[in-house]
């Protein structure tokens, strides 16, 4: 009885682990922390990696996040970090370092840590890898149990590091991650805006150039990110200077976060 019963405790333990480790090869994670980025490799149709992904990260201030490989071991909607304060979406790497979101103060998603949100980019946890809330999330939604994670400290990164939009000191929701999905989050209903003193505009064509002209469009015309702050903006338009009428400019832009708005004028040449 004793045999039969350590047998199927061998072969429940079998079964569970062929289980979490289901799919473990699909991607591989590397850490830099040289770069405070994570490159998401994706295997192809031939089981070669590619660079799939890269996502702003902060690890471990004073060399505190260890280098080597590992292989994740568990994952928590919340997880419980140093200092009384929650990480969201959390996977585990080895020991008590982990990905996760920037820290909350409660295991509400309402009670983000500003300031930790604006050091992305930067060293600046006791170990673990911080990410968005968004990045953490897909980390904990596709990658399975038992994928393999590089932690280096050197090289350069395959992608470009995204960046990490601000939440200063005119953003609305500074307690809210923009890129938690979920759908209590104000900032879904925020994007690019404009701000701006004439959309219309008239400028003379004598004397105007090429540079002159688009100095005019510009003029009085300002971008904001999602958080309120300002940011390049971008023209189209087809017009020739020393050509007198009236011609529509489109004013565009591209936050961080990839939202998108637009506005549309006019200049009259005369």
């Amino acid at each position: 009885m004793k045999k039969i019963t350590a047998l199927l405790v061998l072969m429940l333990f079998v079964i569970g682990a062929c289980c979490v480790s289901a799919g473990a090869d699909a991607y591989r994670i590397t850490v830099n922390k040289s770069t405070n980025c994570v490159t998401v490799y994706k295997a192809d149709e031939n089981g070669e990696y590619k660079p799939f992904k890269a996502m702003i990260c902060s690890v471990g201030k004073n060399d505190s996040t260890p280098s080597g490989s590992f292989k994740t071991q568990a994952k928590y909607v919340w997880r419980e970090l140093f200092g009384n304060v929650y990480g969201q979406y959390a996977t585990r790497i080895n020991g008590h370092i982990l990905f996760h979101s920037v820290y909350y103060n409660r295991t509400s998603p309402d009670t983000l840590e500003t300031s930790g949100y604006n050091q992305l980019g930067t060293a600046a946890s006791m170990g673990c890898v911080r990410l968005t809330a968004a990045d953490a999330k897909w980390i904990y939604d596709n990658c399975p149990l038992g994928t393999r994670v590089d932690i280096i400290n050197e090289g350069k990164d395959p992608l470009e590091r995204p960046n990490a939009i601000k939440l200063g000191k005119n953003a609305t929701y500074p307690s809210w991650d923009p890129t938690d999905p979920s759908p209590d989050n104000p900032w879904k209903n925020e994007g690019v805006k404009f701000h701006y003193i004439a959309l219309h505009k008239k400028v003379k064509a004598e004397g105007l150039t090429s540079e002159k002209l688009a100095e005019v469009i510009r003029s009085g015309i300002v971008a904001f990110d999602t958080a309120n702050n300002i940011i390049h903006f971008d023209l189209a338009y087809d017009i020739s200077p020393e050509k007198k009428g009236k011609y529509d400019v489109k004013y565009f832009a591209t936050d961080v976060l990839g939202n998108y708005g637009e506005i549309n004028g006019t200049v009259v040449i005369e």
